[in-house]
């Protein structure tokens, strides 16, 4: 076994860094560099090959007058940094830092590999709001088939659930999981600490309708609208939005163009990527393309709103004159 002075510094500081309090070691944590972050991450991989003579010596060294942090990284050290570092940057930054997310639990992962059909027999049999949840656990095109082989009325009905959820309850999640994992065994068709986690239930909902074939999505958007029209038309809008433009063909840009303000073009147009913005200039003429990249870079910068509803404005433009059949809307990413 190694001496304690073999260690290397940030060997040294994981081994300090989970003998403290976790109140303590998140404050320590948030004022370290991202840089430092990781080599430490990288230390707490490495403690379970040192004894825990060692870790003593070391924690003397240091005059921390606790003991044993070897039995929290044999029980989950990374683990517990990873917590640390929830608690210390957020859990998007956490991410960044750590690469990878932890893998999901083995009932979610079990549930994400059954076989569609099973699974849409065994939501069809549970509460609404339980099935509604699980779906949102399932990849879109996954999640697509799933409600394509429900009943009508109650694949509408759970579309409805999912766009309106905010945020999901993970205890749910892993209840609902073990106990549809078990039935799935039975039948056959298995081939954080944070309590809750945000969702965007609509962004979702629109992504199953977008995965499906146009039939497909367009039926299950009028039994949504039998039980919610106000549901079906924010689905509607959110399945199209305006980075689609850019799959829009040019030949039919102009329609689009002559229907919007250019004012409204310049603002939403500011946070457009590279390709978009060439898109729409190469939609008009020359001449007018020179006034609009004029006008792009004399403009002042707009507040994130103002860009998002003149952005919003021109998808409705756009939404209006393919009802009017006025201009091709993007395939569906089903067909």
């Amino acid at each position: 076994m190694p001496a304690p002075n073999t260690l290397h510094g940030p060997q040294r500081a994981a081994i300090a860094l989970l003998s403290l309090d976790e109140e303590v070691a998140s404050q320590v944590l948030a004022r370290m560099a991202d840089s430092d972050v990781r080599r430490l991450v990288d230390a707490v991989e490495e403690l379970d090959a040192i004894g825990g003579d060692m870790i003593q010596q070391v924690l003397e060294e240091l005059e921390k007058n606790l003991t044993d942090p070897l039995s929290v990284v044999r029980s989950g050290g990374t683990k517990y940094v990873r917590k640390l570092a929830d608690r210390a940057f957020g859990t998007e930054k956490a991410q960044r830092l750590f690469g990878v997310a932890p893998p999901p639990s083995e009932p979610l992962q079990l549930l994400r590999s059954a076989r569609v059909s099973s699974l849409a027999q065994l939501l069809a049999e549970e509460h609404p709001q339980i099935a509604a949840v699980v779906l949102t656990q399932l990849a879109p095109g996954v999640a697509a088939k799933v409600l394509s082989l429900m009943p009508k009325e109650l694949g509408a009905e759970l579309a409805t659930r999912i766009s309106e959820l905010e945020e999901v309850p993970e205890h749910a999640v892993a209840e609902a999981s073990e106990s549809l994992v078990r039935a799935l065994e039975a039948a056959g068709g298995l081939s954080n600490s944070d309590p809750r986690a945000e969702f965007d239930g609509l962004a979702f909902s629109a992504s199953i309708v977008n995965e499906m074939s146009s039939e497909q999505g367009d039926e299950l958007l009028e039994r949504v609208a039998e039980q919610n029209e106000t549901a079906a038309s924010r689905i509607r809008e959110a399945m199209f939005v305006f980075e689609d433009l850019e799959r829009i063909a040019s030949r039919e840009m102009g329609h689009l163009l002559r229907s919007v303000q250019s004012e409204v073009l310049v603002t939403a147009l500011q946070t457009a990527t590279p390709e978009l913005r060439e898109h729409f200039l190469g939609s008009l003429s020359s001449r007018a393309s020179a006034t609009l990249r004029d006008d792009l870079s004399a403009a002042s910068p707009k507040r994130l709103a103002d860009v998002e509803a003149a952005q919003r404005e021109i998808v409705e433009a756009a939404m209006k004159l393919a009802a009017e059949g006025k201009l091709t809307m993007p395939a569906r990413g089903g067909e």
